[in-house]
């Protein structure tokens, strides 16, 4: 499987070579069979040119090391993303072929359409290029966990249109690479302690101490302290309001990037939180009645 590029990239080289040095066979085959010259010749160029750039593709990913040992990253979809764009304008060559059109004729007779088509195609051309940056700045990479646009998951990949973003659902989500371009991206993997946290409010009339909820939601871990690195319990108040304070409970687990840890730790707090309130909001009720 390792050499699988190899030795692709070895058949196109082969098929492009011998469809340069014998360029005879193809005059041959056009006055033999009577074919239209101007679509042979460009069936013949679109042909070579193919062989050449998937001979490159292939000879890069096959040289190319992912970090992290991973299978693909954003160079090699950068790699594929610019073959691509060359498949794409070949076709267009091909078709304005079969009409026996050349690239200048088309660019000269129709350049107020071409102007209209670019008008109206702004966006996803804008899409395109947006996308070809994010793969090679690596501002984000395959496999982090980001929040983008209110939207925090871990990117699966990064398309020429658009991201594609895993949930903690479960949910892919594809958010356009112009949105992604224009909106404040945190980068979770890129952070050497990634810092856990579950925020929640409570109604102001039986708030409790801060160091009170603090200790009563780290006594409530049990067990489930194995999980996270000692000394780093911090139980911070974002907002405080009329009707209720705003917290942020922070934690960094030994795993960071282990999602099952996360979810069964930020599982328990919910519940305790909820039953924590339920017990001051009881007591509260007593005490007023």
């Amino acid at each position: 499987m390792k050499y699988i590029p190899l030795i692709k990239s070895f058949t196109f080289a082969v098929v492009a070579i011998v469809m340069v040095v014998y360029h005879d066979l193809y005059d041959q085959f056009v006055y033999e069979y009577d074919l239209p010259e101007r679509l042979l010749q460009t069936v013949y160029r679109v042909v070579v040119v193919f062989c050449i750039v998937e001979c490159v593709r292939l000879i890069i990913i096959y040289g190319y090391k992912p970090q992290g040992g991973a299978k693909r990253d954003n160079f090699t979809t950068g790699i594929g993303h610019i073959a691509k764009v060359i498949y794409s304008f070949l076709l267009i060559v091909l078709i304005l072929s079969l009409f026996n059109v050349t690239l200048k004729e088309a660019a000269t007779s129709l350049s107020l359409i071409a102007a209209a088509v670019v008008l109206m195609t702004k966006d996803y051309i804008s899409n395109l290029i947006n996308g070809m940056y994010l793969t090679f700045t690596k501002v984000i990479n395959i496999g982090d966990n980001v929040e983008i646009a209110n939207y925090k998951g871990k990117i699966l990949d990064i398309t020429l249109t658009n991201v594609h973003l895993l949930n903690d659902d479960d949910d892919i989500i594809y958010i356009p690479n112009n949105k992604v371009f224009s909106n404040e991206i945190i980068n979770y993997t890129r952070r050497q302690l990634k810092k856990s946290s579950v925020e929640f409010e409570m109604d102001a009339r039986y708030a409790q101490p801060t160091a009170q909820i603090e200790r009563r939601l780290i006594d409530s871990l049990g067990e489930l302290t194995s999980l996270i690195q000692p000394n780093t319990f911090n139980l911070k108040v974002q907002s405080i309001k009329h009707e209720y304070t705003s917290y942020k409970f922070q934690y960094i687990l030994y795993d960071p990037l282990n999602k099952e840890h996360d979810k069964k730790v930020k599982r328990h707090l919910v519940r305790e939180i909820m039953n924590y309130t339920i017990e001051l909001r009881d007591a509260y009720e007593r005490k007023k009645s």
